[in-house]
């Protein structure tokens, strides 16, 4: 169900019904709370907030605020009185196409729980019991010859899974199984069928393809890809997926995401599919998109900056074209394919490039020197190496002020790389919930404790001067700010442990990290990130002071709902009356 804009409760002064058309539109709306924290340093708490229209006019008390309602009509609106404010919390990458895809035309099958708006989603630890899962879920059309989606199969849980296990699931009804990381796709003899993909078709494919086992990652996808999307509805048609991923960014606080590289073209269908879904009233978000930076230069036409142009012009008030692109560097986190420095993995496996070392500076030159923002996908430490020598190489060559060199995710780290980023100027963007969802897992297999101990190192970060942000990745994780802010201030597993805890944040460190430097990242400083006088009127609405409780229950506050741009967008769910 879409958000709804709530009433107005209380007006002030004269009532609505006799303020003219023309004082109406210079009236002010004024929100008292419990406590607004406004992650503006210079005013860090207040109790009340007045906006007019969609941006913030004062924030203070109410006998602050005074000046401003003795010179304008004024409303109080109550319903927030007893809450708890701080400013619309940013994801800045996540995916609406991919995790309307994956979360609504997918059985989910993963190895940790999902609680989705459409029902909750008991996780499974071992083979045995995924591929029963599997088995019981394609029983359920036992007759069916559509092909059967699956999403969540991870090979450090569930084992092995190859074609011929999916053969004697069904060998009349096509299987398509998508890893948990979304970079790895095993299909039954019946989906390579249906798919037309032939062992000839396979081979065209420069590595990533296990042809016996029906295997195809990384860059091996791309032969299976366009045989498969045939048979799956896509984000420009799936507008049921779409609004339960808009449900899951409003149930978290979130106010503002990044679409990180996968934004849709202008005048495609997808296109088309987005401003139909979040470009309305009961949209209580916007989307920064970062397209992908293949995506530009495989269209026609003139200049990088010109093709921009073209996409900054088709923006609107929800859907807003950025000056930034996305390069990938190394593999999935999820599959173990991010590239290892020494000593490499335990079992020797190798990881994969995305982009051969060589061709990443070349990559991305041309979108430096045009003035993009660069943000790169990168997992592993020798990714790291090879992204930071890029940046290293293009600022000798093409020095340049005020730049965004963003490294995506940022699985594994060393020391010495957390210097070289603050030195070099970059940022990071650490996907908040690879520690508590991987931390266990790969200090048992794959990366040992030491390594898995250190991931996402973000404390040595912040010392050396590095602003950082959280992100979601969804479907990578779910779309819950204050439990990517409990896991990087607790630097707690699943289970419970705590690894690595000289790399946690302070819970302020955290807060910023989705609020004010999640801003700054995409060059919205200026109006967002924080609750201040001239900034857009964006706030996450908490039952809860994150300060005033136990770090360990941070994760589990409330979001009642939020305000953007100056309306209220309560969270409403079944049977639940309390934030109406």
């Amino acid at each position: 169900m879409k958000p709804h804009v709530a009433p107005i409760i209380v007006c002030g002064v004269m009532s609505c019904a006799s303020i003219p058309v023309s004082v109406m539109a210079d009236q002010l709306t004024v929100y008292p709370a419990r406590k607004i924290i406004t992650m503006d340093p210079s005013m860090p708490i207040a109790t009340a907030v007045a906006v007019r229209d969609d941006r913030i006019v004062a924030v203070g008390t109410m006998e602050t605020l005074e000046p401003w309602l003795d010179a304008h009509e004024y409303e109080i609106d109550e319903r927030l009185r007893d809450k708890v404010l701080l400013p619309g919390f940013i994801d800045p990458h996540l995916h609406p196409g991919l995790g309307a895809r994956l979360l609504s035309q997918n059985e989910i099958i993963t190895p940790e729980d999902w609680d989705l708006p459409s029902g909750f989603v008991e996780g499974v630890p071992d083979r045995a019991s995924y591929l029963a899962r599997l088995q019981e879920l394609v029983d359920r059309e036992p007759d069916s010859d559509e092909p059967f989606f699956t999403w969540g199969w991870n090979s450090y849980w569930h084992g092995s899974v190859t074609r011929q296990d999916l053969d004697a699931i069904s060998a009349t009804r096509p299987i398509v199984v998508t890893q948990r990381s979304s970079h790895e796709v095993v299909l039954n003899t019946a989906a390579l069928q249906a798919a037309r993909v032939t062992e000839e078709v396979a081979a065209l494919a420069p590595d990533g393809v296990d042809w016996e086992a029906g295997r195809f990652w990384e860059r091996g996808q791309a032969v299976v890809r366009a045989g498969i999307s045939r048979y799956l509805r896509g984000p420009d048609t799936d507008d049921n997926g779409l609004e339960l991923v808009a449900d899951l960014i409003h149930r978290g606080g979130v106010t503002t995401i990044g679409d990180a590289g996968s934004a849709p073209i202008v005048g495609s269908t997808q296109w088309e599919s987005f401003r139909e879904s979040f470009d309305t009233n009961q949209t209580p978000f916007r989307i920064l998109h970062v397209a992908r930076a293949g995506g530009y230069e495989a269209r026609s036409g003139d200049t990088l900056s010109a093709k921009f142009q073209n996409d900054l012009e088709a923006s609107t008030s929800r859907l807003i074209f950025t000056k930034g692109v996305k390069h990938m560097a190394d593999g999935a986190m999820f599959a173990q394919y991010m590239q290892m420095g020494e000593p490499g993995y335990i079992d020797g496996h190798h990881g994969e490039w995305l982009t051969p070392p060589e061709e990443l500076k070349p990559q991305i030159e041309p979108f430096w020197k045009a003035g993009f923002d660069i943000n790169i996908h990168v997992n592993g430490d020798w990714g790291v190496d090879v992204t930071l020598d890029a940046l290293e190489a293009l600022l000798e060559e093409h020095p340049r002020p005020d730049f965004r060199y963003i490294l995506q995710h940022f699985g594994f780290s060393r020391q010495d790389q957390a210097t070289r980023v603050g030195r070099l100027g970059a940022t990071v963007s650490a996907t908040g919930y690879y520690l508590w969802l991987l931390g266990d897992k790969w200090a048992e297999v794959g990366i040992g404790p030491d390594r898995a101990d250190q991931m996402i190192r973000l404390g040595s970060l912040v010392r050396n001067g590095v602003k950082v942000t959280l992100h979601s990745d969804l479907p990578m994780g779910p779309v819950r700010p204050l439990l990517a802010v409990w896991s990087v201030a607790t630097r707690k597993t699943a289970s419970g442990t705590v690894r690595g805890p000289e790399e946690a944040l302070t819970l302020d460190q955290a807060l910023r990290a989705v609020t004010v430097d999640a801003a700054w990242s995409l060059r919205m400083d200026h109006e967002i990130g924080i609750i201040a006088a001239g900034k857009k009127a964006d706030f996450a609405v908490l039952e809860e002071d994150p300060f005033a409780v136990s770090l360990d229950h941070v994760k589990d506050i409330r979001v009642w709902g939020t305000v953007f741009e100056g309306q209220v967008y309560p969270v409403v769910t079944a049977g639940d009356s309390s934030s109406r």
